[in-house]
């Protein structure tokens, strides 16, 4: 022991660091490996006209989420675009993704699934298709 500490722990420390690193590497891949069966499979579903089915006692639902998110060079304009229009609670020093996706599928909603016009350009909007899993009863 070196100053009375014990050694062990710095290594099993390491050790514990790089089990770590190999972990986020791993779920990394993993991650990339769901995304890519999920996407097969909602093709696959889109194909079939399949909205949902069940296997194995789960359901399995095709799931549409929007993401909104400010245009970088238009962030300020989008600031004031959401204050002039009764949404300047959502403005802060930035605009909170979830807060503004939130939005964005309300505005679509009371607006024939249409983004008005006032925000349209200040805006990146898409849409991904996913699959929704729950256990069956």
């Amino acid at each position: 022991m070196e100053n009375n500490i014990d050694l062990t722990l710095a290594d099993r420390l390491q050790e514990l660091r790089e089990a770590k690193a190999h972990l986020e590497e791993a779920t990394k891949e993993t991650n990339a490996m769901i995304e890519e069966v999920e996407q097969e499979l909602v093709t696959a579903m889109e194909t079939a006209e399949l909205d949902s089915f069940r296997r194995n006692g789960h359901t399995f639902s095709l799931k549409v989420d929007t993401y909104a998110s400010a245009k970088a060079e238009r962030k300020e304009e989008l600031f004031e675009a959401l204050r002039n229009n009764n949404a300047g609670d959502l403005v802060q020093e930035q605009v909170n993704a979830n807060s503004l996706r939130a939005f964005v599928k309300e505005l679509k909603a009371n607006n024939d699934d249409e983004i008005p016009e006032w925000i349209a350009d200040f805006i990146n909007v898409f849409e991904k298709t996913k699959i929704s899993v729950r256990k069956s009863s």
